[in-house]
This record gives C-alpha cells, sequence and structure tokens, in this order.
C-alpha cells in the first residue's frame, strides 16, 4: 500500500487547479540564490564546424570569433577586404591634382605680390608752325598728278581724209581692255596681263588705205605700272629694223623684214610699229601691210601724233 498522497501531482505534469481558491496567499519567500555555476566558452558561443574544440584552447585563451550572427541572418557575414589604389588611379589623381594645385599656389603667390605701376602713356605733343605754309611747295612736295588728264581722243590725230575708218571697240575712239585683247592672238592671257599690269584707259583712231591698216592708240597706266608696261610692248625678234623717233630717246620704231601670219586667218601680212611714252601714257603707232611697210611714212605718223602728246 502506497503512503504518497493521491493529490500530489506526478513529475512533469501540471498542478490540479483546486476548486476552491484558497484563503489568504501565503507568504512570499526569499528568492532563491543565483546558481553560481561557471558557464564554460563551449557553452555560451555557438559553435563553428571549423572551430577547433573549446577543450583544445588554453584556459587564458579567447576564442577567434564569439560575436553571435545578427538576428535574422543565417550567418554571420565575412568581413569585406579594403580597396587598394592601382598606379593607374594614383597617377590619374597626380594629373588632375597637379596643374590644380600649381594654379593655385601661382594665383596665391601672384596675389601676395604689390601691384606693378603702369609705364605712363606716350603721346606726342601737338604742334604747328609759327610761319604760314608755301601753297605750292606744299604741292611740289606731295604726290604728282597724272602728265595727262582728260578726254584721251582729243589728243589723237585725226583720220586722214579719203581713208575707210576701222575704228576699233564701238567706234566712239574708246578701247576697253578686252576691246585691246582682242587683236591678240591669245586674247585671255592678253586680257588678264592688261587688268593685273595697272591699265586704265585707252583711245584709238583706226583707218585703211589700200591694203594698209594703221592704227593709233594712246594707253594710260597707273603711275607704279607704265614702266612694265612699256617694256611689255617692246618686240622680241631680230627679223626687223630698229631706230627711235627724231628727238625722243624713250621710243622704238620697228619695221619687220619678214612677214607674219595673222592669228585667226592664214593670211600674211608685214609689220610696222612705233613705240613711245609720256608721263603715265604709251603711244603706239601700228602698220599692217600685204606688202613691206614704208618706214618713212610710219616714222611721219609717229612723229605727229608724238608732238600732240609732248
Amino acid at each position: 500500500m502506497s503512503t504518497e498522497s493521491t493529490g500530489a501531482a506526478e513529475p512533469g505534469a501540471a498542478a490540479a487547479v483546486p476548486s476552491e481558491p484558497p484563503a489568504a496567499a501565503p507568504p512570499a519567500e526569499p528568492a532563491a540564490e543565483p546558481v553560481t555555476e561557471a558557464v564554460t566558452a563551449s557553452e555560451a558561443a555557438p559553435t563553428r564546424p571549423d572551430a577547433p574544440p573549446s577543450d583544445a584552447l588554453p584556459s587564458d585563451a579567447t576564442p577567434a570569433d564569439t560575436t553571435p550572427a545578427e538576428p535574422g541572418a543565417e550567418g554571420g557575414e565575412p568581413a569585406r577586404k579594403k580597396r587598394k589604389f592601382g598606379a593607374g588611379a594614383l597617377f590619374l589623381t597626380a594629373v588632375v591634382a597637379g596643374p590644380l594645385i600649381g594654379v593655385g599656389v601661382g594665383y596665391g603667390i601672384q596675389a601676395a605680390r604689390p601691384a606693378t605701376p603702369l609705364p605712363a602713356l606716350a603721346a606726342p605733343k601737338l604742334s604747328y608752325p609759327a610761319e604760314r605754309v608755301d601753297a605750292k611747295a606744299l604741292a611740289a612736295a606731295g604726290p604728282q598728278p597724272l602728265n595727262i588728264d582728260g578726254d584721251l581722243r582729243d589728243l589723237l590725230i585725226k583720220r586722214p581724209d579719203g581713208t575707210k575708218d576701222e575704228t576699233d571697240g564701238d567706234g566712239d575712239g574708246w578701247l576697253t581692255a578686252a576691246d585691246l585683247a582682242e587683236n591678240y592672238g591669245n586674247s585671255a592671257a592678253e586680257f588678264s596681263d592688261l587688268l593685273s599690269e595697272g591699265f586704265r584707259r585707252a583711245a584709238s583712231v583706226s583707218w585703211s588705205s589700200g591694203d594698209v591698216r594703221y592704227r593709233v592708240k594712246l594707253m594710260q597706266y597707273t603711275p607704279e605700272f607704265v614702266n612694265q608696261a612699256m617694256v611689255g610692248l617692246m618686240p622680241r625678234t631680230s627679223d626687223a629694223d630698229l631706230s627711235k623717233i627724231a628727238g625722243n630717246d624713250d621710243s622704238l620704231i620697228l619695221v619687220s623684214k619678214v612677214q607674219y601670219t595673222y592669228a585667226r586667218t592664214t593670211e600674211k601680212y608685214y609689220y610696222g610699229e612705233a613705240l613711245a611714252r609720256k608721263g603715265t601714257v604709251l603711244m603706239g603707232v601700228q602698220v599692217y601691210s600685204k606688202g613691206p611697210v614704208d618706214r618713212g611714212q610710219l616714222e611721219d605718223i609717229a612723229k605727229r601724233q608724238w608732238e600732240r602728246i609732248a
């Protein structure tokens, strides 16, 4: 027969609830003393699979990693490696920072220097002559006007009576650069030369008598090109007799000894020409003939035309 009370609870089972509440609460018992059993390191910290057993560590050693993982994480995140700057990044930093630092240092040095005063403005003082200026002397010292001005057609000799008018251009006596260029085989090159060599204007009168044609021209150039134009008109042939107009050393009379062929036909001709210069005006007398040119007649026309502009 058991001596245990039937009202006692079995070990591990919950105590039965009494049918009536107790009359008074029992006095509170003092709190039990905490258990001072030492907790070993192996029980306090979770053991990693690769960690050595706790009994393998010395008594004064501390485990390598005893920090528990953050709540909710499956395991502790491994520490990130520190980023290392390579040689390229360092070089780029030096290239960018070097000029900026240099500019800053240079600006600081320049700003610390005292201001350099600018030199005074040097302007010539205006002065006026005390005496009156001679207008004639002043005009003589300046650029000289053209030797011949006005209407060049008034300086041309008249066409002889009984001859046929063969005046070039529009028939009014004026010749353009294009009109002059048409008398040469290479008209395009001649036109370009006239425009680039200071050609200003020209006037002419032409006539024919039988098989002989005469052309008298007055061509004016700018002062800086008149010498060059005179040289360009000089003939470059040895098949001619050369002489000068009487009383004019700056002249030339040429009479060909052989026949030439027109540029646009097969017709033959003899050629004669007289050249002279008066200031910026060049005088030219040309003769085209099927037979030899009469030198005396050419010299007479050239002399009469020269006397009108001399």
